[in-house]
């Protein structure tokens, strides 16, 4: 009876396991995307304040505005600052996961719509290993 519960077990234990880990991988990336995603918050403020002082988006280039590749952290290897191509105010993330290959290297937008005053998000990422508020 122990060898056939064993023999029963081991393959079970495959099956799940097989299902399993990827949803796991799925999960880390999707977190790793949403810490990314909430360590840039703290710049939406300094584009809205910069946008009602000087009325246009502003650029890497601007007072107050570090170089794309000065905002690298765990996650992002650059942030760049300016006007996207539907003429919104944008932070574009240049993300950086390198256990995760359907996240690095990819892109995700944050637009600020100077009009209604809120923030989108958009990605070049597929929508599971977006947050929430990312998945249009």
């Amino acid at each position: 009876a122990l060898v056939v519960a064993a023999g029963l077990t081991v393959p079970l234990v495959g099956i799940v396991a097989a299902i399993a880990i990827p949803a796991y991988q799925d999960y880390l990336a999707r977190s790793r995307v949403a810490q990314t995603l909430a360590a840039t918050a703290a710049l939406q403020p300094a584009v809205v304040a910069f946008v009602e002082a000087q009325g246009r988006c502003p650029s890497n280039d601007d007072p107050g505005f570090e170089p794309a590749e000065a905002y690298a952290r765990a996650g992002v290897a650059a942030i760049a600052f300016g006007e996207s191509d539907a003429r919104v105010c944008a932070i574009e993330l240049l993300l950086q996961d390198d256990r995760h290959e359907e996240v690095d290297g990819h892109r995700l937008w944050l637009e600020y719509d100077v009009a209604g005053g809120d923030w989108r998000c958009s990605a070049e990422v597929e929508a599971r290993y977006l947050p929430a508020p990312c998945r249009g």
